[in-house]
């Protein structure tokens, strides 16, 4: 149980929805416009959902042709109650009867560890402000490629540089390869993936990756606030394999 306290403290930042999601990722609309164009029924997934304001976001404008699923890392992040909770007093929700189209699903598990759905999943996996906090970087990115459809893709609020942490720590992906570093943008582009500007920051846009981060080995994960309390973030350091 999340204790109103909690709740109140933590909504403002866990109650992002699309206008926030397009200012950090460009315009998932018109991505999800497309595709409607093409089938009856589109189907998201958010990383680091919060309190699903983003899902109830879609939910009101598209209704029933979107299926929707939320992932955090535990309850206390955000869950079914606290999605309908958030809901009802933004006025997405009603308060009274069945929702219909409904709600969004939240799911938990840690990211770093694995996507709990099944290959060629989600048309669309979008995420804003949690990749910082995500272990195993490179895994995550190699996960959301297993869970999207061929012709999927996934927009990622994330900078190669973080600007609010000292170079030593800024490169959240650090990649090691004969004693030089590689940076994480060109090893994306050797899978035609790419950082993209933002109105805010960078993102991370890319669609299905064949063998994305297979000859990567993670080495080291530093929690930086255990540094320095003022800090925030988790930063992966690899090695190449071959």
């Amino acid at each position: 149980m999340i204790s109103d306290a909690h709740y109140r403290a933590k909504q403002r930042h866990r109650g992002r929805g699309v206008a926030e999601l397009v200012r950090r990722t460009g315009d998932v609309v018109a991505e999800i416009d497309r595709r409607l164009a093409e089938r009856d029924v589109v189907r998201v997934l958010e990383l680091g959902c919060g309190y699903g304001t983003l899902l109830l976001d879609l939910r009101q404008r598209y209704g029933a042709r979107m299926d929707l699923h939320g992932l955090n890392r535990s309850a206390d992040d955000g869950n079914a109650d606290i999605l309908r909770r958030n809901g009802i007093e933004r006025g997405m929700v009603a308060v009274d009867g069945e929702p219909a189209p409904p709600l969004p699903m939240i799911h938990h598990a840690d990211v770093a560890r694995g996507l709990p759905f099944g290959d060629a999943r989600f048309d669309l996996v979008v995420s804003q402000v949690a990749w910082l906090y995500f272990g195993d970087k490179a895994g995550v990115v190699r996960e959301v490629c297993r869970v999207l459809r061929d012709d999927g893709l996934a927009l990622i609020d994330a900078d190669e540089m973080h600007p609010a942490l000292p170079p030593e720590y800024g490169r959240l992906v650090e990649i090691w390869q004969d004693g030089r570093v590689v940076p994480f943008g060109d090893y994306l582009r050797r899978f035609g993936a790419a950082f993209v500007a933002a109105d805010e920051g960078e993102y991370l846009r890319f669609g299905k990756l064949a063998n994305f981060a297979d000859d990567l080995e993670l080495v080291l994960q530093v929690d930086v606030s255990e540094i320095d309390a003022e800090w925030d973030g988790v930063k992966c350091v690899y090695r190449m394999r071959y």
